[in-house]
């Protein structure tokens, strides 16, 4: 059967062939249009495009590092013509420096999440005193999640996970970088020992405050757009439409293909356009799949969905920063997602860990920044402003697309943050992140601290488990969100790991998937 999506609006599928009608085409038309005019109006004020120098790079093999896991260095890097490097970065807290068309600064090791937002409501003159940082996920499965959007900003994250991880796992990560200058909401307190923790591990901690209400003067800096929240500090339609997956193709032409339908050309990719966390990502080999992505959509409620080109994906690099109002960026660092294992039809499946390779960083920043550039003018031109994210894909021959923008902070920042501070401090040159809910740590919340802190005063100045947030659910099974930094290679912070957070269960949703 053939499926086609509708990019703007609820697809339904039934047991007929399924098109956009005249007016929904139309429809479609017009925004692109405005949002195109808009944008070049934007590029026009913006004044005459920066001459572009070129710069190569020799593509490498990748190699192993000292433990065996697979390091690729310089193995990949953009050929692209006008998207090429122009100038070198500042120093570390200097003055912007342009880079491919960005006017970029490296993070300071001192600036927190709370402390930008700041920055910017005062670069626009608006008020500044009340302010609420929130960084849970709304939820459009379950009416009986704290911020449940029902109506018009509807996220699909089918199926459910945990409650602990909407409102500890991910509110708790995100607060170590919060700052004091603004409150992070928490639906309760801290887990017990998370603070002591963060104040005996993360250099020049800043203690956060937390609020468990949010009132209606309020504004608020929300990680999506809420249905429930009175008054949002970025437009939440915008904020919402930036989120959506069918938004990318009118960001940047440095992406992957769209596909009308999922028979002409497989394998092909579908994606719901408004998913989380890796939710929602299905490759359509044969009638078989395309049945059970729809089956998918009849249970998550007929999401809206993206038909893309399949991908063989050698590298997937994140880059995360904060895009002030008035254009300029302060770049905190790029993350790998490390490949798994390779499947017998090409595809490929991924780690669940994040890779920080602090002597790649400069690397990974020149490889994405071409497709940074795309998303920060197109942001820019609609008036957002704030943390953001972006995923990048390579295949072998080094051709990158742009596949994912999350405008909104995201998971690896924090622990990137963290890997500079120990970097300077320590000379680490290695971490691993660890944040997806298959892993928990076999005993109480109690006994995870003990042991983690007997571990870091046996490994002082050598290497260091940093917990980023955590919630027991029973005497036998502590969720944790945690990160190896420091020690010889890749595979040693590994080991570290398994041996704190194992794999726990297999029923969990998995986030791997054969191309983004």
């Amino acid at each position: 059967m053939l499926v086609t999506p509708a990019p703007l609006e609820s697809h339904r599928p039934n047991n007929k062939e399924v098109f956009l009608d005249e007016s929904q085409q139309q429809q479609q038309q017009q925004q692109q249009q405005q949002q195109q005019q808009h944008h070049q109006q934007q590029n026009q004020q913006q004044g005459p495009p920066i001459s572009i120098i070129v710069i190569h790079k020799v593509i490498k093999q990748p190699q192993p590092d000292v433990g065996g896991r697979t390091s690729w260095g310089d193995a990949y890097s953009t050929t692209d013509d006008t998207a090429s490097l122009i100038s070198f970065v500042s120093d570390v807290g200097g003055e912007a420096s342009i880079v491919c068309g960005v006017k970029l600064r490296l993070w300071n090791g001192k600036t927190l999440f709370s402390d930008f937002i700041q920055e910017g409501l005062r670069h626009q003159q608006r008020k500044s005193d009340d302010v609420v940082m929130l960084y849970e996920s709304p939820s459009s499965i379950s009416s009986e999640e704290q911020f449940y959007n029902s109506q018009v900003y509807k996220f699909h994250d089918y199926p459910r996970a945990p409650v602990p991880c909407k409102a500890v796992l991910g509110p708790c990560r995100y607060s170590l970088m919060n700052g004091a200058t603004y409150p992070s909401y928490l639906r309760e307190s801290p887990p017990e020992g998370l603070l002591e923790h963060w104040k005996s591990t993360v250099p020049g901690f800043k203690e956060p405050s937390f609020v468990s209400t949010i009132s209606d003067t309020s504004l608020v800096y929300a990680y999506l757009p809420m249905e429930n929240v009175q008054n949002h500090l970025n437009d939440p339609h915008i904020h919402y439409h930036l989120s959506g997956k069918d938004a990318i193709g009118l960001m940047t032409q440095k992406t992957t293909q769209r596909l009308s339908n999922t028979r002409d050309r497989r394998p092909c990719v579908c994606k719901i356009s408004h998913s989380m966390g890796s939710k929602g990502i299905f490759t359509i080999r044969n009638d078989e799949d395309e049945a059970r992505f729809q089956a998918f959509l009849q249970k998550s409620g007929n999401p809206p969905f993206v038909i893309t080109e399949y991908l063989v994906i050698e590298r997937k690099v994140s880059g995360h920063f904060f895009l002030h109002p008035n254009g300029e960026v302060t770049w905190f660092g790029s993350n790998e997602t490390c490949l798994s294992t390779k499947m017998k039809d090409g595809g490929s499946k991924w780690s669940y860990d994040s890779t920080i390779v602090m002597n790649q960083q400069e690397h990974l920043r020149e490889i994405q920044l071409p497709f940074v550039k795309d998303v920060i003018h197109y942001c820019q031109s609609l008036g957002f402003w704030g943390l953001c994210g972006v995923d990048v894909v390579f295949d072998k021959a080094g051709n990158g697309y742009l596949v994912d923008v999350n405008p909104r902070v995201t998971g690896s920042c924090p622990a990137l943050m963290v890997s500079r501070l120990l970097k300077e401090l320590h000379g680490f040159e290695y971490c691993l992140f660890r944040h997806n809910s298959r892993f928990a740590f076999r005993g109480t919340a109690e006994e995870l601290l003990n042991q983690v802190r007997v571990f870091n005063e046996e490994n002082q100045g050598k290497v260091m488990v940093i917990l980023y947030s955590f919630s027991e659910l029973n005497p036998t099974q502590t969720l944790v969100n945690m990160a190896v930094h420091g020690g010889t290679s890749l595979s040693y912070c590994e080991s570290v790991l398994d041996s704190f957070a194992p794999v726990y269960s297999t029923s969990t949703s998995s986030s791997s998937s054969s191309s983004p």
